[in-house]
């Protein structure tokens, strides 16, 4: 479907749900495409680099002094976030920190340009066009119009990046008001976050997860689908992880760059930071970024890692072959999913590997060699 088509098709179906055609004439000349968000939305960082590299890029030391900096720069927000919503302040500076650099680079791309491009391509067409539905709905109510909301290639805004949704749903004000996320002062930013994660289960007495050390000669299996255990539990299995004075709770164990790279036990608040952006690699760097703030050590990785990501034909390849092989992918599109870990894990079952269900080179050479 052409983006004409599209357009013409998703003003039709928004007028059938109730949106104004003031508004529709309002917003209409803001479809349009937009290059950026469509080349983006095919190399997405998290998708393309190891877990190494992405961790190492965005917990620099560069951003954890600045982080350390805003902390004290913003003191005040930050302790009515920790005692109106008991989330800890680290943890929302992190996301501030990964997001947006602290506020130093919040997007100038038009949103409303942005989402419908994404919207036309069709990938992830459903969500994209609910998040214009709330772009709408924020024209609508008079807190932006079309040409003031500007942010990423994926049309979030804002010092932490919401999306329209999330701010509908979520934003708050540190004060009195209409939540404003797009002003040069972080304050309702920051609150809205904090709000955000208390919204989707955060426990304040809880860490985020620790690094976990797997040896060579473990049940991958067994243990990535073990039920939550207590980091002591996790060591009765053999599996040591990292000290943490809050230790007391129940996790899971992830290996998100496969056997050869760092493990984590991670808790409920990971899942928590993943209904922020469900990218293993951004919860545990928004989690490693937040520890490193609190003068946390930077994470040691293991040598003999994947050295990168594999690209997007590549994958396609890998999930293409898997499904020939009788390990239905069911899309080869190139993007890790679900569908996707399941088939890997029962290829690497079928052929003796170590079970870690990771889409890295070693998978890709043994498939190439078949």
């Amino acid at each position: 479907m052409t983006f004409k088509n599209w357009k013409s098709d998703f003003l039709i179906r928004a007028a059938d749900d109730g949106v104004s055609s003031i508004i529709l004439d309002q917003i209409s000349p803001f479809l349009k495409p937009s290059d950026e968000a469509m080349q983006s939305d095919i190399a997405q960082p998290e998708a393309r680099k190891t877990l190494q590299h992405y961790v190492n890029l965005t917990v620099s030391e560069t951003r954890v002094t600045q982080g350390r900096i805003a902390l004290s720069q913003q003191m005040t927000v930050f302790d009515q976030i920790e005692s109106e919503y008991q989330v800890d302040r680290h943890i929302v500076a992190a996301i501030w920190g990964m997001e947006t650099n602290y506020g130093s680079i919040r997007g100038n791309v038009p949103v409303i340009s942005a989402l419908s491009t994404l919207a036309s391509q069709g990938r992830r067409a459903s969500m994209f066009e609910a998040q214009l539905l709330a772009a709408f709905d924020i024209v609508k109510r008079g807190i932006k119009s079309p040409d003031q909301m500007l942010g990423s290639w994926a049309g979030a805004m804002g010092h932490t990046q919401f999306m329209p949704r999330s701010y509908i749903d979520f934003a708050v004000s540190a004060n009195t008001g209409i939540p404003d996320i797009w002003t040069e002062n972080p304050a309702d930013a920051l609150v809205s976050t904090a709000h955000f994660l208390v919204c989707h289960g955060w426990k304040s007495d809880t860490t985020w997860g620790q690094v976990a050390y797997v040896p060579d000669t473990s049940d991958l299996h067994f243990l990535r689908h073990h039920p939550p255990q207590t980091p002591k539990n996790w060591e009765g299995l053999g599996i040591l992880t990292a000290s943490n004075s809050r230790s007391d709770y129940l996790g899971l164990l992830l290996l998100p760059g496969g056997a050869a790279s760092l493990g984590f036990v991670v808790s409920e608040n990971f899942n928590t930071l993943l209904h922020y952006n469900n990218s293993a690699a951004y919860a545990i760097a928004v989690g490693h970024l937040a520890d490193r703030l609190q003068g946390g050590a930077p994470l040691t990785f293991p040598l003999g890692g994947d050295t990168r990501g594999l690209t997007q034909p590549e994958m396609q390849f890998v999930q293409s072959r898997l499904t020939e092989l009788g390990f239905d992918t069911i899309n080869a599109d190139g993007f890790t999913g679900p569908n996707t870990e399941i088939a890997i894990e029962a290829f690497q079952i079928a052929q003796g590997l170590p079970v870690d269900a990771f889409a890295g080179l070693e998978l890709l050479s043994h498939l190439q060699s078949l």
